[in-house]
C-alpha cells in the first residue's frame, strides 16, 4: 500500500457519521379502521393512549368511509395527517394467516407520506387479543443504521419520558461469508486478517452513530436511555430475536427503498412476523 493509500485509509477509518436531531411532526394522527360505531371508537381510543406522545389532534376514518383501497388513498389525502394509525388486516378477512399485512396496508405503506403505525388485528370489540399499553420501550431497527437520522428521530420521538430507546443494527452474517470467502481465493490477500479488519470495521460504523446519537439527544434534554444492539448474524432472526428478549412496545422501521417500489424485503418480513408487537414504519 502507498503511503497516500495509507493515509486515506486511515483518514476514512476516523470519520465518524455523526447524529442529526430534528424531532418529526407529532400533530395531527388519523386512526383508519375497518370497524365501526362503538368498536371503532375502542379502538380509535386505545390508539391514542398507546401513542400518547403523539399532540393531537386526532381523527377516525371508520370501515362506513371506504371499502376500496382507492377511497383509502383518498381519504387519507384528504386528511394530510402526520401519521396514519391502523391494524393488520385492514378490510381482509385474511388476518387467520401470518402471511402478509394485508392488501390495503400493502399498498398504504407504500404511497402514504405520513408514517404508518400498524397495531394487532382488533377483535369485533375494538380490542386487540394483546392490547398496546404504552412506548416506555422502543426499538429502531435496521442492517443500515448509520446515518438513517429519520429513523431515530422518530423512535425517539415515540418513546415516553424516561424509556429505553434500543438502536439495533445487524450484519448480514450470510453475505459477509460470502465476500470473505470471495476474499480467500484472492492469494495477495491474508484471509485471517482480512475476516479480523472487516468484521469489526463493518461493525464499527454504526456503534460509533449510535454513540453519537446517545450523546445528541442528551445534548438535546432527551430524557430516555439509549441500548446499543449491533451484531453479526442473519438479519431477520436476530431482528426477531432482539425485539422478543427486550420485550419492546413498538418497532420502528424504515419501509422505503429509493430504487424500488414494493416495501424494504427484511422491514416487511419483520413486519409480518410481530403478529403481537405494534410496528411504525417510517
Amino acid at each position: 500500500m502507498s503511503s497516500v493509500d495509507e493515509f486515506e485509509s486511515v483518514f476514512n477509518a476516523a470519520a465518524k457519521p455523526v447524529f442529526q436531531h430534528a424531532p418529526p411532526p407529532l400533530g395531527k394522527a388519523l386512526v383508519v379502521t375497518d370497524l365501526q360505531g362503538a368498536p371503532a371508537e375502542t379502538f380509535s381510543g386505545l390508539a391514542q393512549k398507546f401513542l400518547s406522545p403523539m399532540q393531537g389532534p386526532w381523527e377516525t376514518l371508520d370501515g362506513g368511509e371506504f371499502q376500496t383501497v382507492k377511497e383509502l388513498l383518498d381519504a387519507v389525502n384528504a386528511r394530510k395527517p402526520d401519521l396514519v394509525v391502523t391494524h393488520r388486516h385492514l378490510q381482509s378477512q385474511a388476518w387467520r394467516w401470518p402471511y402478509s399485512l394485508g392488501d390495503h396496508l400493502d399498498v398504504l405503506i407504500q404511497v402514504a407520506q405520513p408514517p404508518v403505525a400498524i397495531l394487532p388485528h382488533p377483535g369485533e370489540d375494538g380490542t386487540p387479543e394483546t392490547p398496546p399499553k404504552n412506548t416506555d420501550s422502543v426499538m429502531a431497527i435496521t442492517d443500515h443504521l448509520a446515518g438513517l437520522d429519520g429513523l431515530v428521530n422518530y423512535a425517539a420521538a415515540f418513546t415516553n419520558l424516561g424509556g429505553t430507546l434500543h438502536l439495533t443494527h445487524v450484519e448480514c452474517a450470510t453475505t459477509l461469508d460470502r465476500y470473505l470467502d470471495a476474499i480467500g481465493k484472492i492469494p495477495e490477500i491474508d484471509t485471517d486478517i482480512a475476516r479480523e479488519k472487516l468484521t469489526a470495521q463493518l461493525l464499527r460504523e454504526p456503534t460509533a452513530y449510535i454513540e453519537s446519537c446517545t450523546e445528541v439527544l442528551q445534548e438535546n434534554g432527551t430524557d430516555l436511555t439509549v441500548a446499543p444492539h449491533v451484531e453479526h448474524g442473519h438479519r431477520l432472526e436476530e431482528f426477531r430475536r432482539a425485539a422478543e428478549e427486550n420485550a419492546v412496545d413498538l418497532v420502528v422501521l424504515e419501509g422505503h427503498d429509493e430504487d424500488q417500489l414494493a416495501m424494504n424485503a427484511t422491514a416487511y418480513s419483520l413486519a409480518v412476523e410481530l403478529r403481537n408487537t405494534p410496528v411504525l414504519i417510517v
